[in-house]
């Protein structure tokens, strides 16, 4: 059977910052990463979910695949390529509301917690992060000048949104196949994670060309995506006393839109990285008391907008009754677009137990194993947090000098690409799957990375915090295996 140091599991940012680290060190890795040749997602790794609001509901066919990619960069090559660190609230969430607020202030129906560590721990790894992707502020344009203006004319924190110089991460990656230890699968689908009679992880079994592989190794760094991450624990038996799977959340993005008449607001003058954002409704940089939610999100003015079929119609089925354009709204969208400018919003999420990552008992994935079934419903509060940040979204538009402002409704996503939870990290091994260095409290040499890990979702954009997380974690791995 076929030995190598390391496997890890999937190379989106996540696994090719560990790739990185450990190859690096000087161990053998054996990276496996699902490829397909278009942009469709893999029926064994990535099988399509089933969905359902509430766990009494039977869960139904998704009615279109996890968003992402089953290509080495992961999703990290579908997104605009900001790079924010969390917000140091989002670590220190429950101890923070509790000197605050108090514990009144906890919703009793969700499981607030902090981050396993040191908020600062992570500094060092942010840094190495931000060089390594070389990481820094895009210039400005009309729009983001002009929202960064009226922002500050409102009293609010704003700031230029930093940037990676590009999507594509392999760079790292490169880097450590020359170094020469580190072989690369990149047509195979890992199907379990093997673990010895002590428990402890033994390697992992994968399909490659029809043909079903074993590859032995101490230690596996599970670095799929948060919905893969769950059903591949839960396939091969590891279920971490219940907690795997629990705690599934997302940012429940929506927008504010704003028609600016006869004004060219600039929007085709740069990237969708270009961005404006507002930090003063995120975290706790406000009063939340009587508020009835926690948390917020930064509010983004980005250059992303109704430029496309998609976001023409979508903006077009939420446009206001004033505007009177019913009968041709997505016409007036395509004249208008340079007229309308957008504020994104991705507000926190709390983590409640009865949102979760399982899997299916009815459908199953093209080899006969159960597809994952996300059950993600919203609370009262992620619609209360939801109709405060849109009046302060729409309120940015109007001082701006938009005519009409309006909103597009708060939905679960369960089906998007900032997913969190199924995995938690915390000290205590009844209550979270992995430690604070994504072991696995159960699985002696399994290390998990990704958001999966998270405790919570943050305000903003997760990416360089799941690298320096991911880089962390690989470090104290090399360590474990001297």
């Amino acid at each position: 059977m076929p030995v190598t140091d390391v496997v890890v599991v999937g190379l989106g940012p996540a696994g090719i910052v560990a790739t990185s680290v450990l190859a690096t060190a000087g161990y053998s890795v054996t990276a496996i990463q699902t490829a397909t040749a278009n942009s469709d997602r893999c029926p064994v790794a990535s099988p399509s979910s089933t969905i359902r609001r509430r766990a009494w509901q039977r869960a139904v066919p998704a009615p279109y695949p996890q968003q992402g990619a089953d290509a080495v960069g992961g999703s990290k090559l579908l997104a605009a390529p900001q790079s924010y660190r969390l917000d140091p609230w989002n670590l220190r969430a429950r101890s923070s509301t509790l000197t605050r607020y108090g514990a009144s202030a906890l919703p009793a129906d969700a499981d607030l917690a902090d981050w396993p560590f040191p908020a600062g721990e992570l500094d060092e790894y942010h840094q190495r992060v931000e060089r390594a992707m070389n990481v820094g502020v895009r210039p400005t344009a009309t729009w983001t000048r002009r929202m960064a203006t009226t922002a500050d004319k409102l009293g609010w924190n704003s700031f230029t949104a930093p940037a990676a110089a590009s999507t594509d991460c392999s760079s790292l990656l490169d880097r450590a196949r020359a170094v020469g230890h580190v072989d690369l699968l990149a047509d195979a689908a890992v199907l379990g994670i093997e673990t010895d009679s002590s428990g402890a992880v033994s390697g992992v079994r994968y399909v490659r060309d029809g043909e079903v592989c074993q590859l032995s190794a101490p230690a596996v760094v599970l670095a799929a995506s948060v919905v893969s991450n769950a059903r591949l624990l839960l396939l091969s038996g590891i279920t971490a006393r219940g907690q795997v799977g629990r705690y599934f959340m997302a940012h429940n993005c929506f927008v504010a839109n704003g028609w600016f008449p006869g004004t060219d607001l600039g929007r085709d003058a740069a990237g969708p990285a270009t961005a404006t954002a507002v930090t003063s409704f995120e975290g706790d940089e406000f009063d939340h008391t009587g508020l009835g939610f926690l948390g917020g999100s930064i509010l983004q003015a980005a250059m992303t907008g109704p430029r496309t079929d998609g976001w023409r119609a979508a903006v077009a089925a939420t446009l206001p009754d004033e505007l009177s354009v019913p009968d041709r709204a997505t016409g007036w969208i395509r004249e208008q677009q340079h007229s309308i400018g957008t504020v994104w919003a991705q507000p926190d999420q709390l983590p409640r137990a009865e949102n979760r990552i399982d899997l299916d008992p009815t459908y199953v994935d093209a080899l006969g194993r159960p597809v994952p079934r996300l059950t993600l419903d919203l609370a009262e509060d992620d619609h209360s947090r939801a109709a405060f940040l849109g009046d302060r979204m729409q309120e940015w538009l109007r001082a701006a000098g938009a005519h009409t402002t309006w909103v597009t409704p708060l939905v679960p996503q369960p089906l998007g690409t900032h997913l969190y939870g199924g995995t938690r990290m915390g000290l205590d091994p009844n209550a979270s799957v992995v430690d604070g260095y994504g072991r696995c409290h159960d699985v002696p040499g399994l290390v998990v990375v990704g958001s999966s890990t998270f405790p919570g979702t943050g305000g903003r954009g997760p990416v360089q915090t799941i690298e320096a997380l991911a880089w962390r974690s690989a470090e104290r791995l090399t360590e474990d295996l001297r």
